[in-house]
């Protein structure tokens, strides 16, 4: 099979011109919002499930999300059968994780699983589409998951983001036959990169959103209690039944049950599991993403703030004015109404 013509090489379109630039503003967004979250750490771990089950998704696995994260968090959901493949699907993982969270420093060319040679066009290239190209070539030197996985990691070391946004894997199998014209291949992967990323963001205000929401409900509480250790566990566990719960905070079952079913109530986690013997419980952002719970619709609530009555404030002005009025008048000055 001949080799396609490098992506770097194809000639501007306007088409081309305007994917490239939303791809590249959506990147640019992603990437500045998400350093500097205070959350980034509770994100990145969301993120690598979504871009993991992307990976799974372009290698034509049948593995969804939510099989990742029950996996991850060593729980069975009720009424989810288990996955069933030839293979072992989450074997990568670990290891991708490692290359995601290592300082950077590593050369973009360490890793690749062909020999690079500059293609035409090369040193003219913007730097996203010297990534589309590398992954690209990729894709049809190895048939494994990890060009796809290894997109992230491609575009930090390339200079374009600060860290490896792990929901940035992407790609299309059609490109391990390169069979599509590469116009249309270049336009769809520019388009893949907007979506993942404005993706990325989207479940980023999420996180943030109900983390606001978890700090205002606890803070309200006469007694929080362990509500708060709660909260900050499932940054990084936000997918828990009683009997995962307790070992990590030191309760019996029957007490982390307990405050499952109260952090339920106050909207900081939600109940995936129906009336099962074992009920299992998901952050809101994550039942959010998974489909399992509608997403909220219109302008968020404003944060309530305690402010005097307005009846009391006004008579108290009154009072005051009627005060100086008499004084004036004691002194001979007429008090203009």
């Amino acid at each position: 099979m001949a080799t396609p013509i490098p992506l770097t090489a194809l000639p501007w379109t306007a088409a081309l011109a305007d994917a490239f630039g939303q791809a590249s503003a959506a990147l640019a967004r992603l990437d500045a919002r998400v350093s500097a979250s205070s959350l980034r750490p509770g994100w990145m771990l969301r993120a690598s499930w979504t871009g993991y089950a992307h990976g799974l998704h372009l290698q034509l696995s049948q593995i969804e999300e939510i099989d990742i994260i029950a996996e991850r968090c060593a729980l069975r959901l009720p009424g989810r059968a288990l996955p069933r493949t030839e293979d072992e699907p989450f074997a990568a993982y670990d290891g991708w994780l490692a290359l995601i969270s290592e300082p950077d420093g590593r050369h973009w060319s360490e890793g690749l699983p062909f020999t690079f040679d500059p293609p035409e066009g090369w040193q003219t290239a913007p730097a996203l589409i010297r990534a589309l190209h590398l992954l690209d070539a990729s894709a049809r030197a190895d048939r494994s998951i990890a060009p796809w996985l290894a997109f992230p990691l491609t575009l930090r070391r390339l200079g374009l983001t600060r860290h490896a946004l792990p929901c940035m894997a992407l790609g299309e199998p059609s490109q391990r036959f390169a069979t599509d014209p590469r116009p249309v291949l270049l336009r769809r992967l520019l388009k893949a990169v907007q979506k993942r990323a404005e993706d990325g963001l989207e479940r980023l205000d999420r996180l943030e959103a109900s983390t606001r929401r978890a700090a205002t409900a606890i803070a309200a509480e006469h007694r929080p209690g362990k509500l708060a250790d709660l909260g900050r566990l499932t940054l990084t566990r936000p997918c828990l039944a009683a009997r995962s719960l307790a070992p990590l905070l030191g309760l019996t079952v029957s007490g982390a049950g307990k405050l499952l079913e109260r952090a339920t109530a106050l909207g900081l986690m939600a109940e995936i599991s129906g009336r099962e013997s074992w009920r299992t419980y998901v952050a809101p952002d994550v039942a959010t993403a998974l489909g399992l719970r509608s997403a909220a619709r219109g302008r968020p609530p404003g944060v309530v703030r305690t402010v005097p009555e307005v009846a009391a404030i006004l008579s108290s002005f009154d009072a005051e004015m009627a005060e100086i009025d008499a004084r004036l008048q004691k002194l001979g000055i007429a008090v203009q109404d």
